[in-house]
């Protein structure tokens, strides 16, 4: 509700100052379920908006909730405590962005350091799909970068309770 009043207060300023031409603004929100079983729901919502110039913006917001006890899941919950999580992940992406940078001729497109502590993600299948916002580590023309990593390859880091979750 907050996207929506906050896009109506935009838009009625938009019609302010652009009086001639009403269908420069748009907003929507839609989502998409990528995994729902009785264990776990993974979701995502999209919000996209845009208020003219060369295009809109739009922000993927993830939702993981464990169906058991409806606690939200966070990329960390899912590693055991002596895991080194954010190294394991950076290196799984690192070798993805090297690949694509070369199957696409585009050295240096991304700039990718290292996942954050908020990272977002979602689960699909067995995969986890790290990603992130526009910008966030390359141009708009790469879209929202997604890296899956297979639960198979990282599966003795993963606490015993989460890996049901990919089952």
């Amino acid at each position: 509700m907050d996207y929506y009043n906050n896009s109506l207060k935009e838009a009625e300023s938009f019609q302010e100052d652009f009086e001639t031409d009403n269908t420069n603004f748009s907003a929507d929100v839609s989502y998409y379920v990528k995994k729902n079983t009785d264990k776990v729901i993974s979701l995502v919502l999209y919000f996209y908006k845009y208020s003219g110039g060369a295009h809109g913006y739009y922000e993927y917001v993830p939702y993981n909730i464990n169906m058991r006890n409806g606690e939200v899941i966070n990329l960390k919950d899912l590693f055991k405590n002596d895991a080194d999580y954010k190294n394991i992940l950076n290196g799984e992406i690192k070798n993805q962005v090297d690949k694509l940078e070369k199957e696409q001729s585009a050295e240096g497109i991304y700039d990718f350091k290292s996942i954050n502590d908020n990272q977002k993600f979602y689960i699909q299948n067995d995969n986890i799909v790290i990603y992130f916002d526009l910008y966030e580590i390359a141009p708009y023309a790469a879209g929202v970068p997604e890296f899956t990593i297979n639960i198979k390859k990282i599966k003795n880091n993963i606490k015993d309770n989460y890996i049901i979750l990919f089952k």
